[in-house]
């Protein structure tokens, strides 16, 4: 009895050690399926990119926006088109100024009368004069210049238009009187044609995922860590920090394609990849982000974080972009708190060391043997 009772704590002894060796093994793993380099845009998203992997919105509440996108579809727009009525030219001031030139400015009035009601260019040429007219009044009246494809300050134009081209996004009791930041659109700093182009980039590489690997990786990332990965690195790292998994929606109307993102039952998710990176390069735990946690918390979580002599700043960002992540459910799956029993799995078990039969209990480790033993050396030549 004494002997079973000694053979089967060995049994166990022996469980325990294998248990232990694959754990640890997987551990290891676990972190090759994750990209720590700044390749990922889990750890740097690119700001200039040019391959249509992203695209950034300005002018709205942050936190309004996150809450607004969970619970509905949203429009994606563009600025408007350098030939758009600027807003700022609809003023009482403008108007009556134009009024009056129209009826004594001398360069007008020579256009209007060089222009042939027989050419079929004179809509066009008359349409030319009155924008000549309208720019002449501008610098009258000191307003920015109007701008145009030969000079352009994207920056200027959405100004121009009364919309406020700064990434950074406000806080909520900063949001603008007129309701824009309540509304079913997202704002962009991106010209119609460029919006369009970039968004179509975006549908076709979701797509090529979804079909290929079968994942969605199209998100939304709500706030950005801007950070070094060393003091003396000159190069700064973006990392978003809550990704929101999207839908993009393509619709046909009366003023052209448009574009539409929700995120109804999606569930947001914190960064890990960020925070697997900091952690094993720096020995930085960063905050997880519960579902529900007001972002803005949570944000000022992240902030009162940040590690003595380390870079670390948090940018008010929305960015909606290719975020792959093929790796990280396989990634999830192997974490010790999943439910898997990874010694009593047949082939996991077997990989590290242990036999598919049950009676043929084999350790984890190899066997020892006393080197120095003669019958042992006996069988081994020394060179």
């Amino acid at each position: 009895m004494a002997d079973l009772q000694e053979e089967g704590n060995s049994k166990d002894f022996m469980a325990d050690d294998r248990l232990k060796v694959i754990t640890n093994k997987i551990a290891k793993l676990k972190l090759k399926l994750l990209d720590l380099t700044r390749r990922n845009p889990l750890i740097s998203v690119s700001l200039k990119d040019k391959s249509g992997s992203n695209i950034r919105v300005v002018d709205e509440v942050l936190s309004l926006l996150f809450n607004e996108i969970k619970s509905g579809k949203m429009r994606i727009l563009s600025l408007p088109a350098l030939e758009d009525e600027l807003k700022d030219e609809l003023s009482r001031e403008f108007h009556d100024a134009l009024s009056e030139s129209r009826i004594n400015d001398e360069m007008y009035l020579r256009e209007l009368d060089a222009i042939s009601q027989n050419d079929e260019k004179s809509a066009d040429l008359l349409a030319k004069a009155e924008r000549n007219l309208k720019d002449r009044i501008r610098e009258k009246l000191k307003m920015p210049i109007r701008q145009t494809k030969a000079s352009l300050s994207i920056q200027q134009h959405a100004l121009n238009h009364d919309i406020n081209p700064h990434y950074d996004l406000p806080l909520e009791n900063e949001k603008h009187h007129d309701g824009r930041h309540t509304d079913k659109e997202i704002q962009t700093l991106l010209l119609p044609d460029v919006l369009e182009r970039k968004l179509n980039a975006l549908s076709l590489k979701d797509r090529t995922w979804k079909e290929e690997v079968g994942i969605n990786v199209l998100y939304a990332g709500f706030g950005f860590l801007e950070w070094k990965e060393n003091n003396n690195s000159e190069k700064q790292c973006y990392s978003p920090l809550i990704l929101l998994p999207v839908e993009l929606e393509k619709r046909r109307a009366r003023s052209g394609q448009e574009f539409w993102i929700s995120a109804e039952d999606a569930t947001p998710e914190w960064n890990m990849t960020l925070s697997e990176k900091l952690r094993i390069d720096h020995g930085v735990l960063l905050p997880k982000y519960e579902e529900g946690q007001s972002i803005e918390e949570y944000f000022a979580l992240v902030e009162s974080q940040q590690p003595k002599g380390m870079e670390w700043k948090l940018k008010r960002w929305v960015l909606v972009g290719v975020f792959p992540s093929a790796k990280l459910s396989m990634y999830y799956d192997l974490d010790a708190s999943s439910g898997w029993n990874f010694l009593s799995n047949p082939i996991t078990s077997s990989l590290f060391g242990a036999s598919s039969n049950s009676e043929q209990e084999v350790s984890a480790f190899g066997d020892e043997y006393n080197i120095d033993d003669p019958e042992i050396e006996k069988k081994f030549l020394c060179w």
